[in-house]
């Protein structure tokens, strides 16, 4: 049966208010996460800066490509010797380790209390922690390798926004700020 204003006024009377109160429900959800998501990477920020973390390299490095690099390389690489060790730069749970064609050995540490995933990449052999597993600030979890796609030895570390690496956020254009001032603070 079509329903028309003519026959029903007061049910396409209600049809319109339904579809209008649907459309400002919507718009408001989508207001609110907007609002959240940008509110985010402030407090993400005041976390990173607030809470203690480790340089992840505690041997002689050098800084390689960063974040951008011309071909979207979505974090730091910080050279070293092969077999060196990596330690994690936060304490929190490791949330997935494995290995990538391109990546390599690699592990990924949800820090505690950061909404910030924690990334190292081209690690040599499999990561010493286990999915699961907590781990602490300052914890040996690896050791630098050159694993997957990569060019001497080295580590890949990025950060990844809440929800996380792969989960909605998005990776850290700031993850070389975050290690040059961590790397003094423990040089």
């Amino acid at each position: 049966m079509k329903i028309d204003s003519q026959t029903h006024p007061l049910q396409a009377r209600d049809a319109v208010l339904g579809v209008a109160f649907a459309t400002i429900a919507a718009l408001a959800v989508i207001g609110a996460v907007a609002a959240l998501s940008s509110l985010a990477p402030r407090a993400e920020g005041a976390a990173l800066k607030s809470l203690q973390h480790r340089f992840p390299v505690p041997s002689r490095h050098a800084y390689g490509d960063g974040v951008g690099a011309g071909r979207g390389h979505q974090g730091q690489d910080i050279f070293a010797r092969c077999g060196k060790r990596v330690l994690a730069a936060r304490g929190g749970k490791v949330q997935d380790r494995g290995r990538h064609s391109s990546a390599g050995n690699y592990l990924v540490i949800d820090g505690r209390r950061t909404r910030v995933d924690y990334v190292y990449m081209h690690l040599r052999g499999n990561s010493l922690a286990r999915q699961g597993e907590r781990v602490g600030r300052g914890e040996k979890i690896g050791k630098v390798g050159q694993s997957g796609n990569a060019v001497g030895c080295h580590l890949h570390f990025e950060m990844w926004s809440g929800p996380g690496w792969y989960e909605g956020g998005r990776h850290m254009r700031s993850v070389t700020k975050h290690l040059r001032r961590w790397d003094r603070a423990d040089g």
